[in-house]
């Protein structure tokens, strides 16, 4: 039985948004508060990993590329987010750049503006 694609697509979608938003908000809140909370973006950032994982198990096509892309996509924004840029910039920088990731991620996965 073939997995819904929409359904997949979806667990995409949220995952992505979980992941950045919750490296988003440790950079830009966390790190500059002491009495700050931690947990509620590790359990974001965690059920954001579970999703892409669930997402690639059940994924039957392109299954090796879309887990390569999406380690890179969790391992490289926190890199971005910790570039050292004034005003919050790097953290813009990383959700432009998640943005443009998790649209290309979605197109080489799911080829959703191909043609049929």
């Amino acid at each position: 039985m073939e997995p819904d694609k929409q359904t997949l697509k979806t667990l995409s979608i949220i995952g992505y948004i979980l992941i950045s938003g919750s490296i988003a908000g440790y950079f830009g809140y966390y790190l500059q508060y002491e009495d700050s909370f931690i947990w509620h973006w590790v359990i974001m950032s965690l059920i954001g990993v579970v999703l892409l994982g669930v997402k690639n198990y059940k994924l039957q096509t392109n299954q090796l590329k879309t887990v390569i892309l999406d380690l890179l996509f969790i391992f490289a924004l926190p890199l971005i987010a910790n570039i050292d840029l004034p005003n919050g910039l790097a953290i813009l920088l990383m959700t432009v750049i998640a943005g443009i990731l998790a649209t290309t991620i979605m197109q080489l996965t799911f080829k959703p503006w191909q043609e049929t």
